[in-house]
């Protein structure tokens, strides 16, 4: 049924059958009309046959899985390697328990007899190049790792089998081959391109040429060509990978496709291999670093338990200081107890439930009879426990470090010119020291060295907080009893622990310059503590002396005490705050007394003068009343 007269049709059914491509006859000349729909795309299909299914379950789907009953699980499965495409996820062999894994290969050589048995069953580059005449000839052992030049020659090897392999693509091959890069695959199956690699390639480019006006017609079209590209790259992949196919290649009428430039890469030798896969293999089956457990705990702690501390120091910083020893050495004890509560019943207890919950994942390490022993089950657990003790002497060490960091606000001390300037220390101190009087001279309360005893006690107190953790087993089997049931955590002896020790020591001394020097400004009222003030007064009272000069006397007490009770009460000096307001009290007390002493002597001494003033007058007056009596009786004598 041709059309003679239709030379073109004539020339493209001729085309087509010279190629070995089937063709739909061309349409008689009775037909008045254009070619359907459907015809022109049957005439299509038999021409380029489709790469791609145009309806299915999900996106860029080959052609060749219609003539397949799979699930899309299966189909996606089998689009991966060819030797796998006639496979079913129902067909597949159940996994294996590593303890049965174990068992199967036994040792790294038998491990390493497999892999090279794999290896010969898949290409026999290898036996080529024991073939390979004189110079040629690489001796190949695991012993004895290649040179770079015979890697060279071993891949130019391997290049040229393939090569012998393969025909040389003929032109109508890359016709088609083009074709169905360009138009085999949709744009809408393709997965979008990521938009950070855009972002990235801009931050390449000045920001001057991006926020040009003019090139920005020229940034178009080059973001344009980087889309074009990466669409072109993944229709040219997925046509690349559909064509490893034989039986695609034969329906699809290209015998050979391009191939691209061969990669290589030589590899460095590497003699140390066998060593580090035996202890690869010793660390997998004793210390269980890759058991997917291992990777749960680490996980919990870094999300919930990381950030835990024993001293809450910025918490302490927002609260009420300075604080009196006491008060906080009782705020440290409740911030270490607090912490340990949280890692006794919500960090181990959690950690446990885990283990319990996922089973599944170390249990198969348990012995299943009576006969079997326990050695591997054991080691897992002293491996979770080594984990376990690492992450709590994690918390330990950042508990130190941020109380020492608290201490380390302070650490250029507290000495000071003289005179004293409140205004030079205006950052919060920690601790409460009192000023009280033990004649004849000012102390501390509580002392220097009992402040000292109460910050190394701080350090202490986070090392005690602890220990005595039980380890994880414990709460999992607790009718487990050992002897070495709890996790290791910093010892007291440890020099990390010194070290810390010693910076905070260095600290503290800096801070005790300050509070010796300001005793200086007590100096002038010595007289009053050492009962020198009290001996003058005494002395002074011994001797006669003007109404004026105890006036003047009383005066200058009462000055004292005005100038003592004026002083600073709170006295910052960097760690510590001074509380003076005892020591003003007593010393304005013994000013008080040596003035009421001055004015009770002038007063018991104005008394006695005016007794003596008043017995006077007294008697003068007894004298009168005699001598008038005495007149009286004479008169009547004489009247008598």
């Amino acid at each position: 049924f041709r059309n003679p007269s239709s030379s073109q049709n004539d020339s493209v059914y001729n085309m087509s059958h010279s190629k070995g491509i089937p063709e739909l006859p061309p349409l008689p000349p009775s037909v008045s009309s254009g070619p359907s729909e459907l015809y022109q795309l049957v005439l299509k299909n038999s021409r380029y046959p489709p790469l791609m299914q145009r309806v299915s379950w999900t996106l860029a789907v080959p052609f060749k899985e219609q003539r397949y009953h799979r699930s899309p699980s299966d189909s996606i499965a089998n689009n991966y390697t060819l030797t796998s495409r006639d496979l079913k996820l129902s067909g597949l062999h159940k996994m294996v328990s590593p303890s049965v894994a174990r068992a199967t290969f036994d040792s790294a050589k038998q491990r390493e007899s497999y892999a090279k048995t794999v290896y010969s069953s898949d290409s026999d580059l290898f036996c080529a190049c024991r073939h390979i005449p004189e110079k040629s000839m690489i001796p190949y052992s695991d012993n004895h790792p290649l040179t770079p030049e015979e890697q060279f020659v071993v891949m130019h090897l391997h290049e040229e089998e393939i090569f012998k392999q393969e025909k040389v693509p003929s032109n109508s091959d890359i016709e088609r081959y083009c074709y169905y890069i360009h138009n085999g695959v949709q744009k809408d199956m393709l997965a979008p391109q990521d938009k950070e690699a855009m972002s990235m390639i801009l931050k390449h480019i000045p920001d001057d040429f991006l926020t040009n006006p003019n090139l920005e017609k020229l940034l178009q079209s080059l973001q344009e060509e980087i889309q074009t590209d990466y669409h072109l790259s993944l229709m040219k992949a997925i046509v690349d990978y559909i064509l490893m196919d034989p039986t695609e290649r034969k329906r699809l009428f290209i015998r050979s496709f391009p191939r691209s430039f061969p990669q290589r890469v030589i590899r460095a030798p590497v003699p140390w291999h066998n060593t580090y896969q035996e202890m690869k293999d010793w660390n997998e089956s004793h210390l269980f670093i890759v058991n997917p457990m291992m990777h749960t705990l680490q996980h919990l702690w870094f999300t919930e338990f990381s950030n835990l501390r024993f001293v809450r120091t910025e918490e302490m910083l927002l609260g009420e200081l300075p604080l009196l020893p006491d008060e906080f050495g009782e705020l440290i004890q409740r911030h270490c107890m607090e912490a340990r509560d949280i890692l006794q019943k919500k960090w181990i207890p959690t950690c446990a439930s885990l283990f319990i919950d996922q089973k599944e994942k170390w249990l198969h390490l348990a012995p299943q009879n009576d006969y079997d022993s326990p050695q591997q089950i054991e080691e897992y657990f002293a491996s979770v426990a080594n984990l376990m003790s690492l992450q709590l002497r994690e918390m330990v060490v950042n508990s130190l470090e941020d109380l020492l960091a608290f201490f380390m606000i302070h650490k250029d001390g507290n000495d000071f010119r003289e005179p004293y300037q409140e205004m030079e220390f205006f950052v919060r101190q920690i601790l409460i020291i009192k000023l009280s009087v033990e004649e004849p001279k000012i102390v501390f309360e509580p002392p220097m060295k009992k402040c000292w005893d109460l910050i190394y006690h701080c350090f202490m107190e986070i090392l005690r907080s602890s220990e005595e953790l039980p380890k994880v087993e414990v709460q999992i089997f607790p009718e487990l009893k050992r002897e070495d049931h709890i996790l290791h955590t910093v010892r007291p002896e440890e020099s990390l622990v010194s070290e810390y020790v010693n910076k905070a020591a260095r600290i503290f001394e800096n801070n005790t310059v300050g509070p010796q020097k300001y005793l200086n400004v007590y100096r002038k009222y010595s007289d009053l503590l050492n009962n020198k003030a009290e001996q003058e007064v005494t002395n002074f009272l011994k001797e006669s002396h003007s109404l004026e000069a105890f006036t003047k006397k009383i005066n200058s007490l009462t000055k004292l005490k005005k100038e003592i009770a004026s002083m600073h009460v709170t006295v910052p000096l960097a760690m510590f705050c001074l509380d003076a307001l005892k020591l003003n009290e007593e010393l304005c007390s013994c000013a008080q007394k040596l003035k009421d002493r001055l004015i009770e002597f002038e007063v018991d001494e104005n008394r006695e003068l005016n007794k003596r003033y008043m017995y006077a007058r007294l008697l003068g007056y007894h004298y009168i009343l005699v001598f008038y009596c005495m007149d009286i009786s004479a008169l009547k004598r004489e009247v008598g």
